[in-house]
């Protein structure tokens, strides 16, 4: 745990080598500096009217943030990613006493016109661990029922919608942290889900939303609790509020925000230990695809990057180019997408320019294609996938490209 103030947080997150800092500090002291000083500054050229309008601003926004994860955190609220004004007007209403009205201000933010929130993390979800397929699978279901989740939500069935998100928060603290538990007081096993250097990450939203939500419920009640043990073991009996529903929405799309990198690390590493175990096997899984599928991935998103770029430059020039390998992609597109910098992407361009087609041999030696011909009226594509290079262009007699219609497995 840190023993830094909540404002230390912020500035850690926002200016991590504190060189803002330094500059809004000579801004604040700019308008309290003596004439001499004030002069000696416009001998330099420099704007100490624009510095002491700076220094107020950032001030003034300093201490909005503060208060908002002052006040509302505490309160259930993951606060980073809601409009500020509806924030600074919730904070203000919870110190006049008017708590209930704040909450209603901010749950304000995950229905009706800002419902879009809510269907974002389904959404987001759906995204993480794209590297790996066995893994993106179960985030995909992970996210159906996030979709059920925001129904019920935007239903008013908060009895049904609050449970939901509490089980997907921990199990996906649990999967980006290969066992780690979000809703646990037992240091041992609980997940560090603080970044700080990410605003919505700092100790004191994150770990403090964490310790909230993780609170015992021993006897039965009707408070109202966000305790997890307590609303899903039956000890909490009024937990379905729309205020509720509403922060463990908050909750859900800042451990979304904090999970994706970790998802995306993790996806990568499964898919390297997954890749190498299979390097050199011939066999294939129940689509037909390859096993052994090294580069597949990055291989198709570069034949597709000189799909798009070749339409770009017909619709230009009236032809298809045969140099955008080397003329206009180099070795740092190519490295940038996780091939070699020098690819061995082969080109081969019809006489008229009318066609143009694009393959790699893989590591497996699999060889992954892609073409393109146009017809005078639409752009047509053709994959390959096969032992050995493709043989013509599409159209051709001795071509070996797929039909139109027919995509190989390697592609799928």
């Amino acid at each position: 745990m840190t023993s830094k103030s909540i404002r230390e947080q912020v500035w850690d997150a926002a200016d991590p080598d504190g060189s803002r800092r330094a500059l809004l500090d000579a801004a604040a002291l700019a308008g309290r500096a003596p004439g001499w000083v004030q002069l000696l500054g416009q001998s330099l050229d420099a704007s100490w009217e624009g510095l002491v309008e700076l220094g107020a601003k950032q001030t003034a926004l300093m201490d909005s943030i503060e208060a908002a994860v002052s006040v509302l955190v505490p309160r259930g609220w993951a606060v980073m990613n809601m409009k500020s004004e509806v924030v600074n007007a919730a904070v203000a209403a919870v110190r006049a006493g008017r708590a209930g009205e704040g909450d209603d201000l901010l749950a304000g933010q995950w229905d009706g016109d800002d419902a879009w929130r809510v269907q974002r993390v389904g959404q987001r979800v759906r995204s993480m661990a794209a590297a790996d397929e066995e893994w993106s699978a179960l985030f995909r279901e992970r996210a159906r029922l996030l979709d059920r989740a925001a129904e019920h939500h935007l239903a008013g069935r908060y009895d049904a919608s609050v449970p939901i998100l509490l089980a997907q928060i921990e199990g996906i603290v649990i999967d980006v942290t290969e066992g780690k538990k979000y809703f646990t007081k037992r240091q041992s096993i609980k997940a560090d889900v603080v970044n700080p250097l990410d605003l919505a990450g700092i100790e004191a939203c994150m770990a403090a939303l964490q310790a909230a939500y993780s609170e015992n419920v021993p006897t039965t009640q009707a408070g109202g609790s966000l305790s997890r043990h307590g609303i899903l073991h039956g000890r909490e009996l009024a937990y379905d509020t729309r205020a509720n529903s509403a922060k463990t929405w908050s909750v859900i799309d800042a451990v979304v925000h904090w999970a994706l990198p970790h998802s995306r690390e993790l996806a990568d590493a499964r898919r390297v230990a997954r890749q190498t175990a299979n390097a050199g096997s011939q066999d294939t899984d129940a689509r037909g695809r390859r096993v052994d599928d090294r580069q597949f991935a990055e291989t198709r998103d570069v034949l597709r990057l000189l799909q798009t770029a070749a339409m770009g430059w017909h619709r230009q020039g009236g032809r298809f180019r045969g140099d955008l390998v080397g003329a206009v992609y180099t070795e740092k597109d190519f490295t940038k997408r996780g091939l070699p910098a020098d690819p061995d992407i082969e080109t081969r361009l019809a006489s008229d320019g009318q066609a143009v087609a694009y393959w790699r041999a893989t590591p497996s030696g699999r060889v992954l294609g892609l073409a393109l011909t146009w017809d005078g009226d639409h752009y047509q594509e053709r994959f390959y996938g096969g032992a050995q290079p493709p043989t013509g262009l599409p159209g051709e007699p001795a071509s070996s490209w797929f039909d139109p219609l027919d995509t190989p497995p390697d592609w799928r």
